[in-house]
């Protein structure tokens, strides 16, 4: 792969990142009740190497399922069914980071730590890619 093709790759899977972490926050503040708090604040030394491999690699599923999702709504013009496929994405993301053994706060947690820690973002990025 050239170093200009990395580039956009890399570049496209933090994009990625950032755009999979924002929904998944979404899905769990839609399904909480209104007191939900906040996922704790997670810093890169407190994140293992392990539960740092079921981040990316529930990442690496979302990001799947986004794709899939986002053309099943670009064909449907009704409102409703829009509705009922963002659900339904909601569940199966959730569902798979919940697949990969972490709890949707984990998940949001390590994900705010990967994008405040560009050296943690690379090595998630790099889990991904391989």
């Amino acid at each position: 792969m050239t170093k200009l093709n990395a580039r956009l790759v890399s570049a496209s899977l933090t994009a990625l990142l950032m755009a999979a972490g924002a929904s998944q926050v979404s899905a769990q503040q839609a399904s909480q009740a209104p007191a939900a708090q906040p996922a704790p604040a997670m810093q890169a030394a407190d994140i293992s190497d392990k539960k740092l491999e079921k981040f990316a690699d529930s990442l690496g599923e979302i990001m799947e399922i986004r794709e899939d999702f986002t053309a099943k709504l670009e064909k449907t013009g009704d409102p409703a069914e829009a509705q009922q496929l963002q659900q339904q994405a909601n569940e199966k993301m959730m569902g798979t980071v919940e697949d990969n053994d972490l709890s949707i706060e984990e998940y949001n947690a390590i994900n705010q730590a990967v994008q405040n820690d560009p050296q943690l973002r690379d090595k998630v990025i790099a889990m991904v890619q391989n």
